[in-house]
């Protein structure tokens, strides 16, 4: 009886289905203006779950992944483009996802071409699969609902300023698999740009206003910070004037503000909560002249009202609220500098570049100079290697001294049926913005190739790096990874491996590995590894097999440690012929995280077709 319902049920979808697409052919017929495309890919077929933390499902399964585009009178009055799709997610179709999400993604662009553009999208995604984010490495898998609207407006009139305004939201959530432990966040942008030319002058002008709501796995953020809003802003403008001698002048100033709040749920210890906030101002002027085809030289002046929240400024983006950086209060900077570039021939160049500091942080002054010389040699020797390379004298103005080095070595060159390339860049004692930190990084990497009998590629690299305070070994950060890879005309196999520890800062998506930063308090530490690979064979044409596999395991350490490892295992197998496909599936995933409990596994397979379908 229940199979016979899921059919009665199938039948009425897809007839609803065709009556859509005969009633849309016939709306084409209405209006005269109204150009319309839309297609769509149906499937068809058996599908079933089963895992330890999940009841066990199975039957008939209908998805649709359709796409509709078209416009109003002309393309560049007003034009659309809508994706809808329905239970087209599956972890083994081509989707690459463990859930059957359905939803939809629209965008429409209005005026195109003329002074007054606009567009306005949206998206909507539920029962969606996303990640919670651990740097260089795998993701945690998480499942849930986000939404998500725009709009753009611009006024570019001849003669007169231009305008461009734009708002965006968002929101989500998710649930990290095998747990209970919930991620959300939401954000609210509002941004404002204007330009304009006038008597010789370029300005430019702008303001961004920004809220985040955020709320984070108690694993990660301990119960110091289970709960995060945030909201800022910052505007600013600047002039560009054009000089004599081939020079050009530039100034510039921007004023930001942000506040975070801290909140945790402690049960019977009640609520806590904590907030961070910073106000900065940055003014920064220079000029460049070029008195001849090979000589250059500029002046710079910058002046920062407080380093603290300059520090937080740059470390705030890409979905992290403002951390907390503690260079004390009344941190303030000032730095003017010159250079010069002398250009030999047209493979080697130098230049020299001095700085002066005068700086207030911790609750003292301190004041400095930072000298560098630079040569280029951009022409490769032996046929093989191109090079930069830098001395840096530095002085803190506090009787302490040190040279520093920068090199950049590139490297690329075939030896016989082998080619190969590389890079290595090396950095001692590099001067930070605050003057009496130095920082120190290298970062490598490596490629060969070689085409073998038979038709077979085989290729491999390597990659890893290494930064961090010259003062504070608890700043460092590593990584490095290898893969490898063969290929045939109908076969490719490869396979990897990648490791990463370091210090990480708590964003929307997850933990995101800083630049080393002196005075950041608010931080988790986490090292890991992950590997896996990859197998995909066409035997004939339109028959397809794959397989993957990937493993990432981890450690992070916040106000709660925690042991966590991800597997995931996908096979497939695709056939096509003109619009019609045959698809089969299996997938695996296992999930665990020690300091919220055991490892839950999930299983899911797929038999069907397709068939595209072009409604009108």
């Amino acid at each position: 009886m229940k199979v016979a319902n899921q059919i009665a049920g199938l039948g009425l979808r897809l007839a609803l289905l065709v009556l859509t697409a005969q009633l849309a052919q016939a709306q084409l017929g209405v209006g005269e203006n109204t150009k319309l495309n839309a297609g769509g890919l149906v499937s068809f077929g058996y599908a079933g779950d089963y895992g330890d933390a999940m009841p066990s499902s199975h039957g008939l399964n209908f998805g649709l992944d359709g796409k509709l585009d078209g416009y109003y009178y002309n393309p560049n009055f007003i034009s659309f483009t809508a994706t809808p799709y329905y239970n087209q997610s599956r972890s083994d179709s081509s989707y690459q996802s463990l859930t059957a999400a359905s939803g939809v993604a629209g965008t429409a662009n209005f005026f195109t071409g003329s002074n007054f553009p606009g567009s306005v999208n949206y998206n909507y995604a539920r029962n969606s699969t996303g990640t919670f984010g651990l740097p260089g490495q795998p993701n945690f898998t998480t499942y849930g609902t986000g939404q998500g609207f725009g709009i753009n407006w611009s006024a570019l009139l001849p003669n007169l300023p231009t305008l461009s305004v734009g708002y965006s939201q968002g929101s989500g959530h998710g649930t990290i698999y095998g747990t209970d432990q919930q991620s959300d966040s939401s954000t609210r942008l509002f941004n404002a740009h204007s330009n304009y030319q006038i008597a010789g002058f370029r300005l430019n002008g702008f303001f961004n206003h920004n809220s985040l709501n955020s709320t984070f796995p108690a694993f990660l953020a301990g119960e110091q910070a289970q709960v995060q809003e945030s909201s800022g802003h910052d505007f600013g403008f600047g002039a560009q004037h054009k000089l004599p001698v081939h020079g050009s002048f530039y100034i510039s100033y921007n004023r930001a503000s942000a506040t975070s709040d801290f909140s945790s749920n402690q049960g019977q210890n009640g609520n806590t909560s904590n907030s961070t906030s910073y106000t900065d101002s940055n003014e920064t002027a220079g000029a460049s002249f070029h008195p001849t085809q090979k000589f250059s030289f500029n002046v710079s002046e910058n002046y920062t009202s407080n380093l603290s929240g300059y520090l937080a400024q740059n470390l705030g983006g890409n979905g992290v609220a403002p951390p907390q950086v503690g260079l004390g209060s009344g941190s303030h900077s000032l730095t003017f500098s010159g250079g010069a570039t002398y250009q030999f021939t047209n493979f080697l160049s130098a230049s020299t570049q001095e700085t002066y500091y005068d700086q207030y942080y911790f609750g003292k002054s301190y004041t400095g100079e930072y000298l560098s010389g630079t040569v280029n040699y951009n022409k490769r020797i032996l046929n093989m290697f191109s090079f930069s390379a830098s001395v840096i004298d530095s002085s803190n103005g506090q009787g302490t001294n040190a040279l520093g080095f920068m090199g950049n070595v590139n490297y690329s060159h075939r030896i016989g049926a082998w080619k190969t390339s590389g890079a290595f860049s090396y950095a001692q004692n590099v001067q930070t913005l605050l003057v009496t930190y130095t920082t120190s990084y290298y970062q490598y990497s490596a490629n060969v190739r070689r085409r073998l009998p038979g038709g077979l590629q085989w290729g491999a690299a390597f990659n890893g790096s290494h930064s961090g305070l010259t003062q504070y070994s608890g700043s460092n950060s590593d990584s490095k990874g290898y893969s490898t890879s063969l290929s045939l005309r109908r076969m490719a196999v490869n396979a990897f491996y990648n490791q990463s520890s370091g210090v990480s800062l708590l964003g929307a998506g997850g933990l995101i590995t800083p630049t080393p930063t002196p005075g950041l308090t608010d931080f988790i530490l986490s090292n890991g590894s992950g590997y896996g690979g990859s197998v995909s064979v066409t035997p004939v044409n339109h028959l397809s097999f794959s397989g993957t596999f990937s493993r990432a395991i981890s450690n992070t350490i916040a106000q709660t440690s925690s042991h966590n490892s991800t597997e995931v295992f996908n096979a497939q197998m695709q056939y096509h012929l003109r619009k019609i496909g045959l698809q089969a599936g299996y997938t695996r995933f296992t999930q665990g995280i020690s300091a919220i409990g055991a490892p839950v596994n999930n299983n899911s397979f797929y038999v069907g077709m397709t068939r595209w379908f072009d409604f009108f």
